[in-house]
């Protein structure tokens, strides 16, 4: 394999919302390393410029949006980067297009056959409603559902394993029914590749981060941390409310602002200012536990990067967190079937009010009390025994290394020549 293209919305620094551009990053340095040319087609609204520092196989290409696109819909959004994508898209040993953005592509791509195979990569169960299209713009959809249709017509789909255990398990509500039905589908086709988070981490440095911060001075101890956004997809919801009831026991709850936004109204949380790498680990490490009580998961990053830093990681078994279980540090709070069903029920319903999540929330809190309450029990076992880290020289590395054949990078290469050794 020479070259592959990827179709992203995403890809850290250049244009980042979140996790998902730093996990496409990591995969594509990973080809770069293996002398796998990675063109990246990316939408023109950068955050930042493209730096010297790039491997000459990494070519970011700019695909020159419209101004009006950007205050369109999501899914109207995908549509028109997909159109440029196709038009852009040069000769390639495969093409991979990541998330609800990529998937358009893989549907305008149509369903003949073509000489490199089309991978879709699900980082996540956000599946945006498509009534924004019009009827004859949505006759091109086998399904309803985006993430759905997308997974009927690649050659490829890359998920967890954690994934499709939750879609084998139990079933998945209306808003779910026809992505789980795909999956399952694509399985029996032999059509999936299972990655796991600990194929995308970052190297862990040997050197310390610094010991002092500002921004913690005025924060109590013992504290937890929740390190991912403060959305309510990403369990902030959760975590307000088990901040609330924390505090009649003594443990502080600290969440980061992101960039340029205004504080959450939680009265019981700690914020601190939008942090560095280096002052995120050293932030994580002090506390006496990492707290990450996601809705749903694709693959469970933002855990499993924890957890590799020798944090005391508190998680809810759901999509991607469930191949947690086990590692060093990992500390699940069980649930129970009809929980994770819960769960995705919820999910289901924020998908359709987004960007409203936060009335959702409110309307399905009272009846998540039950879990509120595991988690609650189960940050107080850890926060007191953990309130004082040591505060060592160097990195713990409790997270076994990883073989290089379970990268992303390595496993999707090992894939996509043994499908064309197949169809020769």
């Amino acid at each position: 394999m020479k070259a592959v293209t990827m179709i992203s919305w995403e890809l850290h620094p250049f244009h980042t919302r979140g996790g998902t551009a730093y996990a496409i990053r990591r995969l594509a340095d990973q080809l770069t390393a293996l002398g796998i040319e990675t063109r990246v087609l990316l939408p023109d609204w950068l955050d930042t410029q493209p730096g010297n520092d790039l491997s000459p196989l990494l070519k970011p290409i700019l695909l020159k949006m419209r101004s009006e696109f950007r205050s369109a819909p999501r899914v109207p959004q995908s549509l028109e980067f997909s159109r440029l994508a196709l038009q852009a898209v040069e000769d390639s040993d495969a093409l991979i297009a990541h998330s609800a953005e990529g998937a358009m592509f893989i549907i305008l791509r149509g369903e003949k056959r073509h000489v490199e195979p089309s991978v879709f990569w699900l980082h996540s169960l956000f599946d945006p409603s498509i009534s924004d299209l019009s009827k004859e713009q949505r006759r091109i959809f086998p399904s309803s559902s985006l993430l759905a249709s997308a997974v009927m017509m690649a050659d490829l789909v890359v998920t967890s394993t954690g994934v499709l255990k939750d879609a084998r398990e139990f079933e998945w509500p209306d808003r779910l029914r026809e992505l789980q039905k795909a999956l399952t589908t694509a399985v029996a086709e032999d059509r999936v590749l299972t990655v796991e988070s600990t194929g995308c981490l970052a190297e862990v440095p040997n050197d310390s981060p610094r010991s002092d911060l500002e921004a913690l001075n005025n924060v109590p101890s013992p504290y937890v941390l929740f390190p991912g956004r403060p959305t309510v997809d990403k369990g902030f919801g959760f975590f307000a409310a088990i901040a609330e009831r924390l505090r009649a026991h003594n443990i502080a709850c600290v969440a980061v602002h992101r960039p340029a936004e205004q504080s959450i109204e939680c009265p019981n949380i700690y914020w601190l200012p939008w942090l560095t790498q280096d002052e995120l680990s050293l932030v994580m490490r002090r506390a006496a536990c990492t707290v990450l009580p996601s809705i749903t998961e694709g693959f469970g990053l933002a855990a499993a990067e924890s957890i590799s830093q020798g944090v005391a990681t508190v998680y809810q078994e759901v999509g991607g967190h469930h191949f947690l279980r086990g590692l060093p540090n990992a500390l699940p709070v069980p649930l129970t079937t009809g929980e994770r069903a819960q769960l995705y029920g919820l999910w289901s319903e924020l998908i359709e009010m987004y960007p409203d999540f936060w009335p959702v929330w409110c309307k399905h809190e009272k009846s998540l009390s039950p879990l509120i309450d595991k988690w609650v029990e189960a940050i107080r076992s850890v926060a007191w025994i953990r309130s004082e880290p040591p505060r060592g020289s160097g990195w713990v590395r409790s997270l076994p290394e990883h073989p290089a054949e379970e990268q992303w990078g390595h496993r999707l290469r090992r894939r996509i020549e043994n499908e064309k050794t197949l169809h020769n």
